[in-house]
C-alpha cells in the first residue's frame, strides 16, 4: 500500500486568490489587524492557524483563544460565501483534480488522504463549489490541527495508519503540493513530494512538477 496526501488551494481547488483576498479582509475585520504582511508565504507557518498565531504574539504577545478563532472562521466563511455568490468561477477545481481523486480513492493498493492549512470550514465549502467529493479519502487534517504544516500532514499520516493498523514507511508516502512550504514541510517530515507546475515552485528545479493530473499516474509506477 502507498499513501498519497493533497494539499487543497492550489493543488486541488483553483481558489488561492480569492481566500487570500477573503483571509486578509476577515484578519481586518475580525481583529483589526492593519499593515501586516500578505504575502502569506512569508510567515513561519503558512497556515490560517500560523498566521494568526503569529500576528497575535506580534501585536499582542500572545495567541488566539478558540472563541477568537470560532469568531475568525465564522466571519472568513462568509466572506468566502459572498464571494461565490459574487462569482461562482472564482472556486473551481484544478482541471481533472476530482477525476484523479475519485480514481486512486477507487484504487486498490493506495489509500489518499487531505492535509491543507485552511480551516476545515473553509476547505470543506470551497471543494464543495469546486464540485470535488472527498468521502472516499482515507483521512484529512486541517489548521485546526497544528500550527506547522509538516504537523498537518503528520496528523494525517498518524489517521491513515491507525485506520490501517500499520505504520507505513516514509518512502511510501507521497503529498501533493503547490507551494515552497509543502516542499519543506516533506523534507522535514522525510517523505516524497510531488509539486503542481507553477510560479511558486519555479525556483526548485530538481523536483518531480506536473502540468497536468494525468501526469501523476507516471509518478506513482
Amino acid at each position: 500500500m502507498r499513501y498519497i496526501i493533497f494539499d487543497i488551494d492550489g493543488t486541488l481547488t483553483d481558489t488561492t486568490e480569492v481566500d487570500d483576498h477573503c483571509f486578509t479582509k476577515a484578519l481586518e475585520d475580525t481583529f483589526n489587524f492593519r499593515g501586516f504582511e500578505t504575502d502569506y508565504g512569508h510567515y513561519e507557518d503558512t497556515t490560517d492557524s500560523g498566521i494568526i498565531h503569529q500576528l497575535f504574539m506580534e501585536r499582542d504577545q500572545r495567541t488566539y483563544t478558540e472563541e477568537e478563532r470560532e469568531h475568525f472562521i465564522h466571519n472568513f466563511c462568509a466572506l468566502l460565501k459572498e464571494a461565490y455568490a459574487d462569482r461562482n468561477d472564482c472556486m473551481k477545481e484544478i482541471p481533472k483534480a476530482g477525476k484523479i481523486l475519485n480514481a486512486l480513492c477507487a484504487k486498490e493498493g493506495i489509500s489518499v488522504g487531505l492535509a491543507t492549512g485552511g480551516w476545515r470550514e473553509s476547505a470543506m465549502f470551497k471543494l464543495s463549489c469546486a464540485g470535488i467529493t472527498t468521502a472516499g479519502c482515507a483521512a484529512a487534517s486541517f489548521a485546526q490541527d497544528a500550527r506547522a504544516r509538516r504537523d498537518i500532514i503528520g496528523n494525517t499520516i498518524l489517521q491513515m495508519n491507525k485506520l490501517h493498523q500499520i505504520d507505513m514507511p516514509l518512502s511510501e508516502i507521497i503529498y501533493v503540493g503547490d507551494g515552497k512550504w509543502d516542499y519543506q514541510a516533506t523534507q522535514q517530515l522525510g517523505i516524497q513530494f510531488i509539486g503542481i507546475e507553477n510560479k511558486k515552485l519555479e525556483h526548485l528545479a530538481d523536483i518531480v512538477k506536473i502540468a497536468d493530473y494525468d501526469e501523476l499516474h507516471l509518478h506513482l509506477a
